[in-house]
């Protein structure tokens, strides 16, 4: 098989459904009790998939891609809460790192988390943004936890410097990282992981994600 252009991880139907719309040439294909989804998007030859939340599900939706449907290269989008006060929301993280938060090594020796590195697909030279939203390039916190305090958030931001915290892109990049291909992470902002988390992300889901498929709109077609 010719290898696609594109693999899309994504965690979320709500999330997936305004590129799946977008994909002509469309056909599904059933496997491991997932959905797979190929087609042309904007003038690239794609595959999709929708992983279910948290890092054991994107780990096992990228690697069923990886196998099923090779790409030249994989990305990973999904919405995110703010753990720096530089971002506002709406804007879009650049992932350069993403920091697997959550794993918690005591013996035989205490070990920090594990980080994975990532070279993004654009550079800030590379790219004019006249948009609302901001492009902002740096390290991802990810782990399988809601952070709906602002304690929690602030502590998280103290430890790792992370930008934006979600459950999945650790998962996407360790697979992406173990099968030596090119996986490059996008993080709309939804809310900003505290206690008014559930109605941020109620309200600004769908425009975060919009920022990032207009963003891939343009990217794809350079």
């Amino acid at each position: 098989m010719n290898a696609l252009d594109v693999g899309f991880v994504i965690p979320l139907p709500v999330e997936a459904k305004p590129l799946l719309q977008q994909l002509t040439s469309g056909k599904t294909y059933k496997k491991a009790s997932r959905e797979i989804y190929t087609g042309i998007l904007f003038g690239k030859k794609v595959s999709i998939i929708i992983s279910g939340c948290g890092k054991i599900k994107a780990a096992a939706a990228t690697q069923l891609l990886i196998d099923t449907f090779p790409a030249k290269a994989y990305i990973h989008y999904g919405t995110a809460g703010a753990l720096s006060g530089q971002l506002k929301i709406g804007d879009i993280v650049v992932a350069t790192e993403v920091i697997e938060y959550d794993v918690i090594e005591l013996f035989p020796q205490k070990m920090p988390p594990p980080r994975h590195k990532i070279t993004p697909l654009i550079n800030k030279s590379e790219i004019t943004n006249d948009s609302i939203f901001s492009l902002v390039w740096g390290t991802i916190a990810s782990g399988d936890e809601d952070i709906i305090s602002t304690k929690r958030k602030r502590q998280l931001n103290r430890l790792y410097k992370g930008l934006s915290v979600d459950w999945e892109s650790a998962g996407f990049a360790l697979t992406c990282e173990l099968n030596k291909v090119p996986g490059y992470i996008f993080r709309g902002v939804s809310d900003h992981a505290y206690e008014h988390t559930a109605m941020e992300y109620q309200k600004n889901q769908r425009m975060a994600i919009q920022n990032i498929i207009n963003l891939l709109a343009r990217l794809l077609t350079l």
